[in-house]
């Protein structure tokens, strides 16, 4: 029986210090039926260069590369690309500075295959900090209720953009991401998928997440504005809206609050805290047990993460 193709798509944008290992952790999967897209978003450093370099000594391990520079749109609009050129059965996704484990997509395509109601499959992860040994495990199983939590920022995101993998034919029909929510384009198509009751995971740690004090998770502005899109102009998000909102509020005063302990920012936090006591207190409960759960993991699995690590450097 052949092998189904699977397209991965790869949006690259100032990655210099990581795509070859991004690549390499591609190039060194035990499934053999790959078509590798890279939608470069005008990097103005040497990412475009590296990655046709490095592919140049590889390209028999792949059935078709296509690599090519566009426009600078932002990374959900390079996805949507990478979706169009995709010949695959399955599309993966993988950010240009994150790692996959080697049988990764391995096993998911034989969760799709076995799992024939099922459109989108995600994997455990790894988040490795920079500079720093520590590593936590995030686990996204039962799927369908962390997705919730993603949305109302009390768990950790499931990290459709490397930990992906879905039904080509079913991403056409969702139409992709949404080129407008750049910070929440992931977790809006995985929110769809979960509508539809197609969303599974495989539970097993597949993907190493590369965390950067410089990293787009950080920039707090672009997370406002994407929520506001989000949650004013899709219906499927009415009935969060209001929980949604003011989570984030919580969030964002107490991520204010650890980036400077001001007087400012503790009366903020204070002054939450009284107006939405049951709301706050549970936002900190939640999130407290994200983090201790995922900081235990970290040390079970520590083994499985240091292949991962060794991957990233």
């Amino acid at each position: 029986m052949n092998e189904p193709l699977v397209s991965v798509v790869i949006p690259l944008f100032n990655k210099q210090d990581y795509i070859e290992a991004t690549l390499k952790s591609v190039v060194n999967q035990t499934y053999s039926e790959i078509e590798l897209i890279i939608i470069d978003d005008s990097s103005t450093d040497k990412s475009y260069q590296l990655a046709q370099e490095y592919l140049r000594s590889h390209s028999e391990r792949f059935k078709d590369i296509k690599i090519r520079s566009r426009g600078n749109t932002g990374q959900a609009g390079a996805r949507n690309d990478g979706i169009s050129s995709a010949e695959g059965e399955y599309v993966a996704f993988l950010d240009a500075d994150d790692v996959w484990h080697p049988e990764k997509i391995d096993k998911q395509v034989r969760y799709l295959m076995l799992n024939v109601d099922k459109d989108l499959v995600f994997c455990n992860y790894f988040m490795f900090f920079e500079n720093s040994l520590k590593v936590k495990a995030v686990n996204l199983s039962p799927i369908q209720n962390k997705v919730d939590s993603w949305l109302l920022t009390v768990g950790y995101g499931g990290l459709l953009e490397s930990t992906g993998l879905a039904r080509r034919v079913s991403l056409l029909e969702l139409g992709g991401f949404e080129s407008n929510l750049q910070m929440c384009g992931g977790l809006d198509l995985a929110f769809r998928f979960k509508d539809k009751g197609t969303v599974g995971s495989v539970n097993d740690y597949l993907c190493g997440y590369r965390v950067t004090k410089g990293g787009w998770h950080n920039n707090k502005f672009d997370l406002i504005h994407s929520y506001d899109l989000l949650l004013e102009k899709k219906s499927l998000y009415r009935e969060y809206e209001t929980k949604a909102r003011n989570y984030l509020q919580i969030h964002l005063c107490i991520w204010s609050f650890r980036k400077s302990s001001t007087f400012k920012n503790a009366l903020a936090l204070t002054l939450l805290f009284l107006r939405h006591p049951f709301l706050f207190s549970s936002y900190v409960l939640s999130t407290t047990n994200r983090i201790l759960f995922a900081t235990i993991r970290g040390v079970i699995f520590h083994r499985d993460a240091s292949l991962m690590r060794e991957m990233m450097e």
